[in-house]
């Protein structure tokens, strides 16, 4: 992978990465409701989890470019316009729009529970694949070696959202409160689960055209 290409894919991948998305504000809304300790359970939970994610999906296109590389440029247009979807959408409704709590707390639940949750958050929803193939399906570059690329991908992806995790759980307040200001109030009857946020799959588009 070049440099050029390299430096794209982690520009936008901080991009995303710093929009209010639901993994985001999931670990903002523990960290509100159970305090810093949460961190414990819910990074490293969003790490494996988007560990996995990503490599599937690397795994698939992979695959697919080499048994029918003709499909690749439709997922790409496709995946472009996702991306501009999601990104319209976000700064329009950052949050999500989804219903805010009137307090900042959360039941407490244990670490595990904490970590399953996050898991499937991140792991098995199948949002994180949709947003994947639409990003990586933008850099995967035919005529490089999928392993050196596939490597670049995941340590750069995983680097930069440990950095705006942290970052997101240390300020979690100000953000938390953004959010609320800049979210659309809604009325909810659910009171056996008090959710702070919970909000779509937010990301920032891009679109790569090889030459």
């Amino acid at each position: 992978m070049s440099l050029e290409h390299w430096l794209a894919f982690a520009v936008i991948s901080a991009i995303c990465l710093i929009s209010p998305g639901r993994v985001l504000m999931l670990i903002v809304s523990y960290t509100l409701g159970q305090g810093r300790k949460s961190m414990l359970a819910t990074i490293p939970a969003a790490t494996f989890g988007t560990a996995m994610a990503l490599a599937i999906v690397i795994l698939a296109l992979g695959w697919l470019q080499f048994a029918a590389p003709e499909i690749l440029d439709p997922i790409r247009w496709i995946g472009g316009a996702y991306l501009a979807f999601l990104v319209i959408r976000t700064w329009r409704r950052p949050g999500g729009g989804v219903p805010l709590a009137d307090n900042d707390n959360l039941p407490q639940e244990k670490p595990l529970r904490i970590m399953r949750h996050v898991f499937t958050e991140t792991g098995l929803d199948r949002r994180s694949y949709a947003f994947f193939v639409a990003l990586i399906a933008q850099f995967l570059d035919p005529a490089a070696p999928l392993p050196e690329q596939a490597q670049a991908f995941v340590e750069t992806f995983l680097g930069l959202a440990l950095v705006s995790w942290i970052a997101a759980a240390i300020g979690a307040g100000p953000l938390h409160r953004f959010i609320r200001s800049h979210s659309p109030k809604r009325s909810t009857k659910r009171r056996d689960r008090n959710v702070l946020i919970s909000s779509s799959s937010v990301t920032a588009g891009y679109r790569k055209i090889a030459a």
